[in-house]
């Protein structure tokens, strides 16, 4: 499965998000200014936005690619992704 979000999306969840931050947490009016003005740095259309929803497609990612398993053909049998992990060494090698 892929899920890539798009930078519009990607700005309206951090708006949300930081919404509920400011308006729902007990910060200080100076942590919430400060929020405001992370949030003002990452208007929709800027490099930094950019940047974050690479980041927020990557940690999307990983995060589904730990919680789904995929079978795929090796050696002539199928096997699980997940069998791969647990049979990685440390380091992603197989072990012997």
């Amino acid at each position: 499965m892929q899920l890539l979000l798009e930078p519009d999306e990607a700005w309206s969840l951090m708006l949300v998000i930081t919404s509920y931050i400011v308006d729902r947490s007990g910060i200080s009016g100076e942590g919430r200014a400060s929020i405001r003005r992370w949030r003002n740095d990452r208007a929709l259309g800027t490099v930094e936005m950019d940047q974050l929803c690479l980041e927020m497609n990557r940690a999307l990612g990983n995060y589904l690619d730990e919680k789904t398993t995929r079978q795929i053909r090796m050696r002539g049998r199928y096997i699980t992704t997940r069998d791969l992990r647990l049979a990685a060494g440390p380091a992603g090698e197989a072990q012997p």
